[in-house]
């Protein structure tokens, strides 16, 4: 017999007029935890002993696109990415419930990512980097009217 962990998220993004703050469209998306993201995890779990002291940077990116085309567990970018920003906000609270989980938040000012956005990853890196997942979502048209916030959380 052998335990499996299985990691899985969910995405809340929220287009809100930057004027008022009145929420203009919210969406609910799951994602897919991509090949690379779940081998990152475990050079996390394996540390610096089995990796020669070079364990990937942190979870601290969050990118926005305009690819629609569904996520594979083989991706490693977003399809088409517009804007990544560094994550403002980590809440690990429930990183001891049944299940575990923490949730990465962001959002993004009225002069980032305008155009129209239909997919979110999450990154190690300010470049490149490695993905840790990717979901695509119904496409949200951003101006520089609108703020876009994102919550992302992550449970196992």
């Amino acid at each position: 017999m052998f335990d499996c962990v299985t990691l899985k998220g969910s995405m809340e993004i929220a287009l809100r007029d930057a004027n008022t703050g009145e929420e203009l469209e919210r969406i609910h998306v799951t994602n897919t935890v991509v090949t690379a993201g779940r081998a990152w995890v475990l050079q996390h779990i394996a540390g610096s002993a089995v990796f020669g002291g070079n364990t990937t940077s942190p979870l601290s990116y969050v990118a926005v696109g305009t690819s629609t085309t569904a996520p594979t567990t083989g991706d490693t970018g977003l399809g088409s990415e517009v804007t990544r920003l560094t994550i403002q906000n980590f809440t690990s609270s429930n990183l001891t419930s049944n299940p575990p989980s923490y949730q990465i938040e962001c959002s993004f000012a009225t002069n980032l990512a305008n155009t129209t956005l239909g997919e979110v990853g999450l990154f190690n890196s300010s470049g490149s980097g490695t993905m840790l997942a990717h979901a695509t979502f119904g496409t949200i048209n951003k101006t520089t009217s609108n703020t876009l916030g994102i919550s992302y959380t992550v449970s196992a």
